[in-house]
């Protein structure tokens, strides 16, 4: 069983990540990403990249999310 232990949300680039840590039954910290685009479309990924303490795991969620955008907005 996971638990879910707060909310997070930021602004990049005109999107919103919101990032929710996830404390892992192997005791990894993980996140979730939602990220909401102006245009009101919508992305979601998660439990991916792991680390050892919550900050860990939230950068790694964060530089994915930061990096999903540049590449979206490429396109």
């Amino acid at each position: 069983m996971s638990t879910t232990l707060g909310a997070i949300a930021c602004k990049y680039s005109d999107a919103t990540i919101k990032l929710t840590p996830v404390l892992r039954t192997d005791g990894k910290w993980t996140a979730f990403v939602h990220i909401d685009f102006p245009d009101r479309t919508t992305h979601e990924f998660g439990d991916f990249k792991p680390g050892d303490s919550k900050m860990a795991a939230l950068q790694n969620a964060v530089t994915a999310a930061e990096q999903y955008i540049r590449e979206r907005k490429k396109k």
